[in-house]
């Protein structure tokens, strides 16, 4: 499957304006997420409210994912720290957005005396959907490197087939969306009052163990004892997301 001849394929002119590809997704998968939520919100939670976790979210998720690769590449930022305000340039990690936003979201739901699972639920699966539209953009603007692979649908890049990471996990996310959208998980509660409070950290654990296992065919990211950061992230969420899950069986029992 040879792409070369379209990929990368960065932005178009409409007009005199120049939208950038990857900007034109991650905004689609914004408005899609926080859509997708507030459709199943109803009336459960005030609208204002809800939109003010949007904003917060939003804004701790950039900030997470762009120290998330600010810590990647630290060797470059430690000498140029300015760079890390040129978020125009690119540069930002999921793994570290994603844990910008839990902890944003569970910080948030203290203060405002909510239930921080029942707020997981509101945005699962749609966080998965809005990353879907992200990863998309990844893989148009060819974002992330794979290895060289004799498979047949390798994409032509830097002088060899390789895999395409991004277009495998927008793959993945899509497919553990679809699946948390039919409410196979419905019969399970493990310990929770309401079985719905599972459905978060179900797509923490799911995402978490796929995310682990594309990184190894990434080419272009650093490693930190044979592991991506974006691997030792995926294993810390995996970690508290079960322990988690263990103490409330216990509890329940």
């Amino acid at each position: 499957m040879d792409l070369s001849s379209f990929l990368p394929f960065y932005g178009f002119y409409l007009g005199p304006i120049y939208v950038h590809a990857w900007g034109l997704t991650a905004a689609l998968g914004v408005i899609t997420a926080a859509g997708m939520a507030f459709k199943k919100a109803g009336n459960q939670i005030p609208e204002n409210k809800f939109w003010n976790l949007v904003i917060i979210l939003i804004i701790s998720i950039f900030l997470g994912a762009r120290a998330g690769y600010a810590l990647e590449h630290i060797g470059y930022y430690s000498l140029n720290p300015l760079s890390f305000l040129r978020i125009w340039e690119g540069g930002f990690s999921f793994s570290g957005g994603a844990i910008g936003g839990i902890l944003a979201g569970y910080v948030w739901s203290k203060i405002n005396k909510a239930d921080f699972l029942f707020l997981g639920w509101l945005f699962t699966p749609a966080w998965l959907f809005g990353l879907f539209f992200g990863r998309i953009g990844c893989f148009l603007i060819q974002d992330h490197l794979g290895k060289p692979t004799d498979l047949p649908w390798g994409t032509w890049i830097n002088g060899a087939y390789r895999h395409e990471p991004a277009l495998y996990e927008s793959i993945m996310v899509l497919i553990i969306g679809v699946l948390l959208s039919w409410n196979f998980l419905r019969r399970l509660s493990f310990g929770f009052k309401h079985p719905r409070d599972f459905f978060f950290p179900a797509s923490l654990l799911l995402y978490s163990t796929g995310r682990f296992l594309l990184d190894f065919l990434r080419a272009d990211d650093p490693l930190y004892f044979n592991l991506t950061l974006a691997q030792w992230a995926s294993v810390t969420i995996f970690t508290v997301t079960g322990a988690f899950l263990l103490i409330k069986n216990k509890k329940a029992v």
